[in-house]
């Protein structure tokens, strides 16, 4: 029994807890490729390891696909057609649909124009580009990105660990 004076130690509820600091990096909703990730390098029109098993999975995981190409758009349809199929890639954004194309933010400019069609911000998108150009682009955009040369083994849970990684990286960064 309790002598009067004498109290326990203070409960305390969820909800007065502290968050873990990646407790509110926001979901995965979109994967947006450069078109220079999608074919390999050596010139054939054939699409990288993996590419295919990685946009199929997003799909079915309900996560967008979106392509920026500094080329014509005549050439990337054509690209993404024969490459990834029909039906598949939510936006396609290349120079054409830009109004300057001789600014230096140009590429920066892709990615963002293809984040505002599909209606989300950065933190709720992953870059996954092909060159260094890419991935200063949406670094730019402060986008996560990913700088690949196969995606063997890479599908939609990898893509959202990489995007949650990536923003937590960065919200450690900035508290410390």
């Amino acid at each position: 029994m309790r002598t009067t004076g004498q109290t326990r130690p203070a409960r305390t509820f969820w909800w007065e807890r502290a968050q873990p600091t990646h407790a509110d990096v926001s979901p995965l909703r979109a994967v947006i490729f450069d078109a220079d990730a999608l074919a390999e390098r050596d010139g054939e029109l054939a699409p990288r390891s993996g590419l295919i098993d990685l946009v199929m999975s997003l799909f079915v995981a309900g996560v967008w696909v979106g392509v920026v190409s500094t080329r014509r758009r005549g050439w990337t349809e054509t690209l993404v057609r024969q490459l990834v199929g029909d039906g598949l890639v939510e936006t396609i954004v290349t120079i054409d649909d830009l109004p300057d194309t001789d600014s230096p933010g140009c590429d920066a400019e892709l990615y963002r124009l293809a984040l505002w069609e599909l209606g989300i911000t950065p933190h709720d998108a992953l870059a996954i580009t092909g060159s260094g150009r890419g991935l200063r682009a949406a670094a730019a955009l402060e986008l996560p990105a990913d700088l690949r040369d196969g995606y063997d083994g890479l599908l939609a849970a990898e893509c959202q660990q990489l995007h949650r990684r990536w923003r937590i990286r960065q919200r450690r960064c900035r508290a410390a």
